[in-house]
């Protein structure tokens, strides 16, 4: 009877908060506070991603889900270590937490204190969101499946292809609005599919919205909880829940969605709460090359062009030049702001095949423009390279 009445007291403060940061689709990147599972799934493999913290300040209650990145590191939302964006983190003796994947109505809490929070929440009009909060515990609480994070660049390929993610958290079970106010005491899981709709701005921002379908939804107790994605048999943790809106959760018939953080997007905060247990920083990917679209001129198309990471650039293009015209590839570098001096890094010398068909590769690296000339001195195409 306990547990069920701090539970409602949960529910009911959650409630209030969130009611008046519901917003528009069109809002969708500002994320609201406190966003279980209603109408999730239980059993899911990577149950023990999934951790429940009750979080007691001063006689108050409330619960979230976090992630188990490492055995000893929980990445939850900013916002249920702090009351608001502008109050502090809460002392780590208000934090109690159960182990990975448990029933909470079966087992106590884990035998373990935590040791430091480190939390980055911002939440405004010209949408820049952070909702981020990194545990760290006096000892490991047992195993993962999350293998690592998933990198910024990682992040921003699964937005532009619409992926769909994996979530596993504790919560509501039922509309906000529903007065029984039931609260599932194992993690559940759903999956919901990213929108590329604010893919700038959530890119940038670091970021990331996803989809709901109106039917199944994460709810209150679920803010905090990780979203995942299997790639080439890794369990990448992309973040936190951060919020969300819309049906069944929320009575407002609106377009339902949720929001996250990504957690690369603040290696700062995750290698501050390493360094704490005394693990290794998590590394900076490496940056990968791209290409600009090209700019053609004299009627000549690009049939490919492509760079790989160790930056080979391979293309194939057609002119209109005779079989046997020579033409240069030349990867230049730009001296000044104004590019007004040059410096030539590379050229080579290849020959037009049938039907004015050449392909050539070369060596270049960030920030290198690449020319392609015939003998008239005439620009056919140029690229310029640069990270993504």
């Amino acid at each position: 009877m306990k547990m069920q009445i701090k539970r409602l007291a949960i529910g009911c403060v959650v409630a209030m908060v969130a009611s008046s940061l519901l917003a528009s689709p069109s809002a969708a990147k500002n994320p609201s506070v406190a966003p279980s599972v209603i109408n999730g799934q239980s059993g899911h493999p990577w149950n023990g991603a999934s951790v429940y913290l009750e979080i007691d300040t001063a006689g108050n209650g409330s619960a979230c889900t976090g992630g188990l990145w490492k055995p000893q590191v929980i990445v939850t939302a900013a916002h249920c270590v702090m009351e608001t964006v502008s109050s502090p983190i809460v002392a780590t003796s208000d934090v109690t937490v159960w182990p990975p994947g448990a029933n909470i109505e079966a087992a106590g809490p884990a035998d373990v204190q935590v040791t430091s929070i480190v939390a980055d929440w911002n939440n405004n009009e010209n949408g820049t969101v952070r909702d981020i909060a990194f545990l760290t515990l006096s000892a490991p609480i047992g195993s993962t499946p999350i293998s690592r994070l998933a990198s910024e660049r990682e992040v921003a390929d699964l937005i532009r292809s619409k992926a769909t993610l994996t979530y596993i958290g504790y919560g509501s079970t039922v509309p906000r609005n529903d007065p029984i106010q039931s609260f599932t005491p194992i993690p559940l899981w759903l999956t919901q599919p990213l929108t590329d709709e604010f893919a700038y701005d959530n890119i940038e921002s670091g970021s990331f919205t996803m989809l709901g379908d109106g039917i199944t939804s994460t709810c209150a107790g679920d803010s905090g909880g990780p979203l995942l994605y299997e790639a080439s048999g890794e369990v990448l943790l992309v973040g936190p829940l951060s919020g969300g809106t819309g049906l069944p959760c929320e009575a407002e018939d609106v377009t339902a969605y949720d929001n996250a953080t990504t957690a690369a997007a603040f290696l700062n905060l995750a290698n501050q709460a390493l360094a704490t247990v005394n693990l290794p920083p998590e590394a900076l990917p490496t940056p990968r090359l791209a290409l600009s679209k090209p700019d053609r001129e004299y009627g000549t198309k690009v049939v490919k062009s492509n760079i790989n990471e160790q930056g080979l650039m391979t293309a194939s293009i057609r002119t209109r030049l005779k079989k046997g015209s020579p033409i240069w590839v030349e990867v230049l570098t730009c001296d000044d702001e104004d590019c007004d001096d040059w410096t030539t890094i590379s050229e080579k010398k290849f020959r037009v095949k049938k039907k004015g068909r050449v392909s050539f590769t070369t060596s270049v690296a960030a920030d290198q423009f690449v020319y392609v000339w015939d003998k008239k001195n005439r620009a056919l195409v140029s690229w310029l390279t640069a990270t993504d």
